[in-house]
């Protein structure tokens, strides 16, 4: 018998979803009231098999592909193209074939009478509730363009943050691999052709040269060591997943750590800020913005405390004292929090707030990076140079034995 998912209005008037087995989607209307429950959607649910094969099979839009889509979308809404001409011209002119796909089934979806906040909900895998929530308000106040293009611009700007993070992280990983390559061509060429003559000579090994062929000597032991300690990180931090209380404390601790720290508060305060304003400004309630924003923010510490925040403001609380109350975030924003909510602009100074973090953390990077690489050229340079010191004693040694 099909499956139907449902989201319906209990007798309380609470929203809750799940599903149903019913011949069909009237069938499981008529459950829904005989249990009690006003049905607000129904529809056909997918078969895990299909889910499975779909996620196997299909390859889907990257991050930077919705982004693109989303703006393309936002373009056409704002010029007053028709919902659904406007997926067509997306479904023939998109330059990937993966959104020229997607823009198909939501344009199914909407002909067969869904809202473009519903079609866009049945792929949780590429648009978030807090995407979903923008569009639907937007849908609401008739401003689904300017609320397309707000997406458009929080995306493009994660996804702008993401490369510069990528892109600072490009010489230290090419000063690592140089680092492995130059170690791996002194102990595998210089150390072998060295340590024999001594040994032919019936003569001491000198230190170094003594610890490398011993490091060498006991390589499986040295690997088992190594690998047992990365095997109990990775089980701590696997069952840390399952322990919420593990989890915010791990990350609180990093949020004290130097440079970190301030990096991970910047970044959480930047993603909170940006979709709580984003949502605010399409017209989104504060309490339903704030579950979205919390959701946005991966920081275990501040998605935890956050939760108590959404529940100071439900208790009538304003949201700036609510935030003031949470370690580690920039004190700046509490206070332009407060400045927007007593001129009532606070969506807009939300986005400021974001804006202004997100130069911030584009600093700290740089200025992390501008440590990190020094830093890793010093490191380098001591192992290398100690290993290449090293060979180097060995063969004065050598010239010593031949001169005797």
């Amino acid at each position: 018998m099909p499956i139907f998912h449902y989201r319906a209005y209990s007798g309380s008037g609470d929203l809750v979803e799940g599903d149903i087995e019913a011949p069909s989607g009237e069938a499981a209307e008529d459950a829904l009231f005989r249990r009690g429950l006003t049905p607000f959607e129904t529809q056909a649910a997918e078969p895990a098999a299909a889910i499975a094969r779909r996620a196997f099979f299909k390859s889907g839009p990257n991050a930077a592909q919705i982004a693109s889509f989303t703006r393309e979308f936002a373009t056409l809404e704002q010029a007053d193209v028709p919902l659904d001409q406007s997926l067509r011209i997306l479904a023939a002119q998109s330059p990937a074939a993966p959104l020229r796909a997607l823009a198909q089934e939501i344009l199914t979806r909407i002909v067969e009478g869904a809202s473009l906040s519903d079609a866009l909900s049945s792929r949780p895998d590429l648009f978030a509730p807090d995407y979903v929530n923008v569009v639907r308000e937007g849908e609401a106040v008739g401003r689904v363009g300017p609320a397309l293009a707000d997406l458009a611009e929080m995306l493009e700007r994660r996804l702008e943050l993401k490369a510069r993070i990528q892109s600072a992280l490009i010489y230290p990983a090419l000063l690592m691999t140089l680092a492995v390559i130059s170690t791996g061509v002194v102990l595998g060429t210089l150390v072998p052709s060295v340590a024999p003559i001594f040994a032919d000579n019936g003569k001491d090994m000198p230190p170094g040269l003594q610890f490398i062929l011993d490091m060498e000597a006991n390589a499986g032991v040295v690997a088992f060591a190594l690998s047992a300690v990365a095997a109990s990180v990775a089980l701590f931090y696997r069952m840390a997943r399952s322990r919420p209380a593990w989890r915010i404390a791990i990350a609180r601790f990093y949020l004290r750590l130097p440079v970190i720290g301030g990096l991970l508060s910047q970044f959480a305060a930047l993603r909170f800020s940006r979709t709580l304003g984003a949502m605010l400004k399409a017209g989104v309630p504060l309490l339903q913005g704030l579950e979205s924003a919390r959701a946005a923010v991966s920081d275990s510490f501040f998605n935890h405390e956050l939760a108590g925040v959404i529940e100071a403001v439900r208790g009538g609380s304003n949201l700036s004292s609510a935030l003031s109350g949470v370690p580690h975030l920039p004190p700046a924003a509490t206070q332009m929090i407060a400045i927007g909510e007593e001129t009532a602009q606070l969506g807009e100074m939300l986005l400021r707030v974001a804006a202004m973090f997100e130069r911030q953390t584009q600093r700290s990077i740089e200025r992390a990076m501008g440590l990190l690489t020094p830093a890793l050229t010093i490191a380098i340079a001591a192992v290398v140079g100690g290993l290449i010191m090293t060979v180097m004693d060995a063969v004065l040694s050598i010239n010593d034995l031949a001169a005797k």
